[in-house]
């Protein structure tokens, strides 16, 4: 294969992750909005943003409460928005790694360790 056609290839590859990351964030941000609104009981209960207290709640009730629960599909969107970015480093250090090119390789392998330092302080300080 020639460079352009590597090149060509592995930005449709990247172009698809980052699109599919946004669709099943929309999707998922989406169900939780019509959920929100199409059950009025959850109009009065407090956001439960800064803690992981609704993770307790969530697996308090039933199967069939949990589904109904439009935080958990409102935060998965989130969280599926959050690691789009993070999944298109993987893909792309992947198809560096494929086509042999080490040095954007070990470029991105230093991008994801500052991610991931990045999350480990944030969340420990």
């Amino acid at each position: 294969m020639r460079s352009g056609e590597l090149s060509a290839s592995r930005e449709h590859i990247v172009s698809l992750t980052l699109r599919v990351g946004i669709v099943v964030s929309g999707v998922m941000m989406l169900a939780g909005f019509v959920l929100y609104a199409a059950q009025p009981v959850w109009y009065d209960m407090p956001v439960p943003a800064l803690t992981l207290s609704w993770l307790d709640t969530l697996f308090d009730g039933s199967v069939l409460d949990v589904l109904r629960n439009p935080y958990l599909y409102l935060y998965a969107g989130l969280f599926a928005l959050m690691l789009t970015p993070i999944l298109r480093l993987l893909v792309t250090g992947y198809t560096f790694w494929r086509d042999g090119d080490m040095r954007y390789v070990r470029i991105t392998i230093a991008v994801l360790v500052i991610i991931g330092l990045s999350i480990v302080f944030s969340v420990t300080h």
